[in-house]
């Protein structure tokens, strides 16, 4: 799994456990049971993906761009790409769901196209999530439950059937999309900033500097990293060097070794990338490499932190 969810500073002892797992490039499905507690702080974040979240039961909130959504067995919540988002626990109880990312730069799959057009346009601009109650999302159930099924089947012509539910269920929710105002939505108060998050997202591996960002918005320096750290909480180039970690990541727990997963992120000196590595996530590239390849591909999603 992608583990956009990272704890922040090593906190608390979250768990995480894979039921079933789908992945090819275009998305990645995971049916997930979490455990952790209140303790457990969450990084805000956000990623170039749409995420979409169909809650089974547990005690969670997410706040999205400055909207509440707590989490109800059957409600469901999809967050656009670029919006800054985090999770809350509220309680010890474990927490199960469906998750579904779907990739955004560069998809041009008919997935991306209809995960774009589950995010409606209210007060004529378009939403950064949308929240669905249990009572709108009667008729996702059974899709989730088809989906997971393939991606737990060990025959290779049932596994391969999960993309069309992937496909299903967002059908499902573009209709909703067209015909019901989602039970709750946000809309973010600065969308230059989320132009911003959608460029360096684009262009993550690249050499970049703060300067070159905030001339390709024709933007001063100072302003453009004023804004963006009140959007979310970071400066640029602490966002750029966070989301490159996680890409790093991604790639060890792909089985990519350590030097390769830092150049291909953007990081050109092992050294730096080994420090912020350790800072961001508490352990070393060679560990999360090493349980890649000692457990499989799957490997980091089991990782406690």
């Amino acid at each position: 799994m992608w583990d956009w969810e990272l704890l922040k500073n090593n906190s608390g002892k979250h768990q995480f456990h894979i039921i079933s797992s789908y992945k090819n490039e275009d998305f990645q499905y995971t049916h997930s049971i979490s455990q952790g507690t209140h303790e457990d702080e969450f990084v805000l974040h956000n990623h170039a993906l749409y995420e979409l979240e169909y809650y089974l039961n547990g005690d969670v909130t997410y706040v999205v761009d400055g909207v509440s959504y707590h989490m109800e067995p059957g409600s469901l919540l999809m967050i656009a790409p670029t919006v800054p988002h985090k999770l809350f626990i509220n309680s010890d109880t474990s927490f199960e769901r469906h998750i579904i990312y779907v990739s955004h730069a560069g998809n041009q799959s008919s997935l991306a196209e209809l995960a774009n057009e589950c995010m409606p346009i209210l007060e004529n601009r378009r939403v950064g999530s949308v929240y669905y109650s249990p009572q709108a999302t009667v008729c996702i159930e059974s899709l989730m439950k088809q989906i997971d099924t393939c991606s737990s089947a060990e025959n290779k012509r049932m596994k391969d059937l999960a993309p069309y539910f992937a496909q299903s269920i967002l059908a499902s929710l573009e209709i909703l999309a067209h015909t019901q105002k989602p039970t709750q939505y946000s809309i973010g108060e600065d969308r230059t900033m989320d132009t911003v998050k959608e460029y360096l997202s684009r262009n993550l591996s690249k050499d970049i500097s703060l300067q070159e960002i905030a001339n390709h918005f024709n933007l001063s320096k100072d302003y453009c990293n004023r804004l963006f750290h009140k959007n979310t909480g970071m400066s640029i180039m602490q966002y750029v060097k966070y989301n490159r970690i996680l890409f790093a990541r991604q790639l060890l727990s792909d089985g990519v070794n350590a030097s390769e997963a830092a150049d291909r992120a953007g990081f050109h000196d092992y050294s730096s990338f080994y420090r912020a590595y350790r800072a961001i996530t508490g352990r070393t590239p060679s560990d999360d490499y090493q349980i890649a390849e000692s457990e499989g591909t799957s490997g980091l999603s089991n990782i406690r932190f």
